[in-house]
């Protein structure tokens, strides 16, 4: 038996044993095993399989991906170079210069469907640099989540006409940038106050979660076609909303004041947990930044419960990292498990 037969044997053993799904390159080993198939004829099997071809994904995906990155990155130019040119061109130029760049991306939009996301994102981004430039020359005084707010209100009806996640992420970005600073002006607190309540942290997480949610039932004929529109819009939310969480609820924890944020914040991170673990709603993403928030919660308890005993401070960081460790090993293994008992495309 040759080195190369005994390295078979030996992937083979492990992946029985290990009980983990076996990807294409393994499965053939294991249909080589099975038939007994000669050298040349593995050969074969491997080059019909087509191992070291690139993916066929990859020529369909790329030039869209390069695509929308051009699209960014010339929005940004576009606003960037208004900015340096700032004294250079006078008012109406530059009021003539973004507005025909809106219009112009709409109606190419509007022209040719081949290209209508990349379009509407760059027309996106130039109407944000239209209100940001309206807000700076005129000084209306206006709060800055006004800005935000009717930036997401007026490119709402874009996003509802193209309906992909191009333009969904950054609409959300925008639309929870306003809750987040209508939250600060409302409750004339931030995230980094000293004094943190259960009800001035409330705009720091309910509206994105309110929008994950949103986006995760919401019919396909709003979001966009095909089983995964909608996923990164709700992922993004998620990201916001367990963000604001914990960090509102970590401050409330270590503040002067004790209104229950903490362990309330710790149910609804657990809750949540279990709720993206079920077949209807699972989403490792999702499920993966729930694991880290709740771990983050619990440590952090755990840290405010032994460094206020005085004396032990070795031993209480000894064992803090010890329970931290042991907590992130037992999510991990727990979201594996969950991942291997659904069905394979809940797992991408």
């Amino acid at each position: 038996m040759n080195i190369g037969e005994v390295k078979k044997r030996v992937t083979l053993a492990y992946y029985k044993s290990s009980g983990l799904p076996m990807n294409l390159r393994v499965a053939l080993l294991v249909l080589a095993d099975k038939h007994n198939l000669p050298s040349d004829a593995g050969r074969q099997l491997k080059q019909l399989a087509a191992l070291d071809a690139p993916p066929s994904s990859l020529l369909r995906r790329l030039p869209f991906g390069l695509a929308v990155l051009a699209a960014v990155l010339v929005g940004l130019g576009v606003l960037f170079w208004v900015a340096a040119n700032w004294d250079a061109l006078p008012r109406y130029a530059r009021f003539i210069l973004l507005q025909a760049i809106i219009l112009a991306t709409l109606v190419g939009a509007w022209r040719f469907p081949h290209a209508r996301v990349h379009l509407s994102l760059l027309g996106f981004l130039a109407c944000g640099g239209l209100f940001a430039y309206f807000g700076q020359t005129y000084q209306t005084g206006a709060d800055p989540w006004q800005l935000f707010a009717l930036w997401a209100a007026l490119t709402l009806p874009l996003c509802l006409g193209v309906r992909h996640d191009v333009l969904w992420v950054p609409w959300m970005i925008v639309a929870l940038t306003a809750t987040q600073l209508f939250s600060q002006v409302r409750t004339d607190r931030w995230w980094w106050a000293a004094e943190i309540s259960l009800q001035s942290s409330l705009g720091s997480w309910v509206p994105a979660l309110v929008l994950a949610f949103l986006f995760k039932f919401a019919p396909r004929a709003w979001v966009g076609a095909g089983t995964n529109a909608g996923r990164w819009p709700m992922r993004l939310s998620m990201i916001y909303a367990i963000i604001g969480l914990s960090t509102m609820s970590v401050r409330s924890l270590f503040s002067t004041t004790y209104d229950g944020l903490y362990p309330i914040s710790l149910l609804i991170v657990l809750a949540l947990g279990f709720a993206f673990s079920r077949r209807g709603l699972f989403d490792i993403f999702v499920l993966s930044a729930l694991g880290l928030g709740a771990n983050v919660l619990a440590v952090c308890g755990v840290a405010q419960l032994l460094l206020g005993v005085r004396g032990n401070e070795i031993f209480a960081l000894l064992l803090i990292g010890c329970v931290s460790a042991a907590m992130l090993a037992g999510t991990v293994k727990l979201i594996v498990y969950l991942a291997r008992a659904q069905t394979g495309e809940h797992i991408l």
